[in-house]
């Protein structure tokens, strides 16, 4: 065997895919490949990696359409369904093509693990010394068997340690989270190397409680209580009713420690949201959070802004259950959007009316979209579901921009219309994908319109139509 070369082939297996996707590859991506070290498993929870074969397949059987998102590419599985996958920046984006998601199978959400394999795969060492590591998925999977102890995880190490920032690389190499301490936590969030997977595990843990912890659905049921709004107490501890506490305490379900408002840490949570959103403003919860803490401390003005630019990010952003933000979209009187459930909560909507969405981002509602349209059809509760209507509206807004010209805006918002809230039928994601190759051709988006194709011949085979 011919270590980076197919059998019988003069071109790298890099230089095929790249070939194949129409994409540069990083260093460290290229040598994933081209060293074969795919061939092993590796050690951690993601350690099934993707032959370079099956992606050169039209249609990968590790793609899922249409609950991927159809710039996504599995790279690596995990034991319990789930995938690091490589997620395409958007067209006009400045440095670096893709970065490394962690996709979950449960539903659909997916969080930035790194902008390199090397970065994710780190990631993945990190994440059982990390804070709130039991929390690592919304809902556990059945599927679950813990970590691998593969002997070709080694091999997977010592590429780690050769492709990570100079910043990152004697953290791996000295496998300093298995320490016990973690001194090493500060220098990484300072090279933002795993930013938005690190920070969100540290705001879990900030917004953790003893209350939370211990009351259950047949608790709130029993007392006739909304479970709804026990979530909403419990995800901040300083909106809690005293009256409410008192019959806690009366049923022993609560003492006043597990209730102390003192055990979040707000300020850190603020901290925390206000560099993941700089660094990755795609994701909802960042915005979400950050726009709930400063208008939590009197700042409407900046709040509302972080809010609205919450709600141009998809739902599959929002880390909603393991953040306890779900209570805003269950519910009667729930949104579909936290942002959303809040500023028409609160008549922010009177406060400004920008918000930080000054250029376009991967899988985000582009900036063209007028903020105030996409909300009142999110808010809409009348003629059908609120996620067929938004559904409908961005694809009448591609349609518009496509007719006056700007081709990258129609891409735009046909990924919104199948990614945002997601699309009801499953068939429609057919047409979606059609409309989305026919956008991202006129674009001139080659890429995306490569993957596009991928996903509608993985749609095809998987459902038929």
């Amino acid at each position: 065997m011919k270590s980076g070369r197919a059998v019988g082939a003069a071109r790298t297996w890099s230089q095929q895919l790249q070939d194949r996707f129409h994409i540069t590859l990083d260093s460290d991506l290229a040598a994933w490949f081209d060293e074969e070290l795919w061939r092993q498993l590796g050690n951690g929870e993601f350690a099934n990696a993707v032959s370079p074969e099956t992606l050169l397949k039209p249609a990968p059987e590790p793609v899922w359409p249409p609950l991927m998102p159809p710039n996504f590419l599995p790279l690596v599985g995990s034991h319990s369904g789930d995938w690091l996958c490589l997620r395409l920046a958007d067209g006009d984006a400045e440095g670096s093509g893709y970065d490394i998601c962690h996709w979950y199978h449960g539903g659909g959400d997916w969080l930035p693990w790194g902008e390199t394999l090397a970065e994710a795969l780190l990631f993945d060492q990190l994440l059982p010394s990390l804070p709130a590591s039991d929390q690592r998925h919304a809902i556990p999977s059945p599927m679950e068997v813990g970590r691998s102890n593969n002997s070709g995880g080694d091999a997977w190490h010592e590429w780690m340690v050769r492709c990570l920032p100079d910043s990152a690389s004697h953290l791996a190499a000295n496998r300093c989270w298995e320490s016990g301490s973690r001194d090493w936590l500060d220098p990484l969030l300072q090279s933002n190397v795993c930013g938005a997977a690190v920070r969100c595990q540290l705001v879990i843990e900030a917004l953790g409680n003893e209350l939370a912890k211990r009351l259950k659905p047949a608790d709130a049921n029993r007392m006739g209580i909304p479970w709804n709004s026990i979530m909403k107490w419990c995800f901040d501890l300083r909106t809690l009713p005293h009256d409410i506490l008192t019959r806690l305490k009366e049923a022993g379900l609560a003492t006043e420690d597990a209730a102390d408002p003192g055990q979040q840490d707000w300020a850190k949570i603020e901290t925390l949201c206000e560099q993941a959103h700089l660094v990755s403003p795609e994701l909802a919860w960042p915005a979400e959070l950050l726009g709930y803490c400063r208008w939590q401390r009197g700042d409407q003005a900046t709040g509302a802004d972080a809010l609205r630019a919450s709600i141009r990010c998809s739902v599959f952003t929002d880390q909603s259950v393991r953040l306890r933000t779900h209570w805003a979209t269950s519910g009667a009187d729930g949104l579909a959007k936290f942002g959303a459930h809040w500023l028409t909560q609160t008549s922010a909507d009177d406060v400004g009316s920008s918000d930080s969405f000054s250029r376009n981002h991967a899988n985000a509602l582009p900036a063209s979209v007028e903020i105030a349209d996409y909300l009142a059809c999110l808010t809409n509760r009348e003629g059908g579901s609120v996620r067929n209507g938004v559904t409908t509206f961005l694809q009448s807004q591609s349609q518009r921009f496509a007719a006056e010209g700007n081709a990258k805006d129609a891409v735009r918002c046909l990924y919104a219309a199948g990614w945002d809230l997601g699309a009801e039928p499953m068939s429609l994601y057919a047409e979606l994908l059609n409309q989305l190759i026919e956008a991202t051709r006129s674009a001139d988006w080659l890429s995306h319109e490569t993957f596009a194709q991928m996903h509608r011949d993985c749609f095809r085979k998987r459902y038929g139509v």
